[in-house]
């Protein structure tokens, strides 16, 4: 017998948190397609970091509409889609610096290929196991977002330490927040982990939007 989706039980006080902590998220998405696509960049520069952007609005809007919506049955498409858009995001994440940087050389490619390979796998295994072995799924996670520092060093070559800073930034953040993820006994405590997710993705697109005036050798 398949083993129902758990829901997340969190007061009505803690799911307004919860959205308002992750809506500004789909704004900034939006703001950011715009703002790559309207470039004068390149199209491999345009295109990649409008590849994180968009990626922005699916994770952020699959969240915002899970801690939205009270219907059981939308919300557990939406808790899937939520889970599923972590992979798309980290692999989202990727693209702009493997592609748009790194596109020409082998570091790049194989990055690009492996990150979005496991984002599609992830995204098979949340489809059948949304709501079980969380922690398998908490470290894949991590230890694909970590999987960038395989690169970091040609980037500081490339594009210099600051961009890589803020790479290193937005890791932390991600990765600090999970504490107060875990924190299941403490309020709020679900918003706070919105807040370093928002966090992270603020200080990625910091480097990201760097990419738009990196000339690609």
């Amino acid at each position: 017998m398949k083993k129902p989706i758990k829901l997340d039980a969190y007061t009505s006080e803690e799911e307004r948190a919860n959205v308002l902590t992750h809506f500004p998220g789909v704004v900034f998405g939006i703001i950011g397609v715009y703002s790559a696509l309207s470039s004068n960049a390149a199209n491999y520069q345009a295109w990649s970091t409008a590849v994180f952007f968009l990626t922005c609005i699916v994770l952020y809007a699959s969240s915002t509409l899970y801690h939205l919506v009270k219907a059981k049955k939308q919300k557990l498409l939406f808790k899937k889609l939520d889970h599923i858009s972590i992979y798309l995001l980290i692999a989202g994440t990727f693209t702009p610096f493997c592609w748009g940087v790194l596109g020409n050389e082998a570091i790049g490619k194989n990055l690009l290929i492996a990150v979005w390979a496991i984002a599609a796998l992830g995204t098979i295994f949340k489809i059948f196991f949304t709501g079980r072995f969380e922690f398998i799924s908490l470290l894949s996670y991590l230890g694909m977002g970590w999987l960038g520092y395989l690169m970091f060093d040609r980037l500081a070559e490339v594009m210099g330490n600051q961009a890589v800073n803020y790479m290193l930034y937005g890791g932390l953040c991600y990765t600090g927040g999970v504490a107060f993820y875990l924190m299941r006994k403490l309020k709020y405590h679900h918003a706070i982990w919105h807040i370093f997710v928002l966090g992270g993705t603020a200080f990625h697109a910091v480097a990201i939007l760097q990419v738009l005036d990196f000339t690609r050798a």
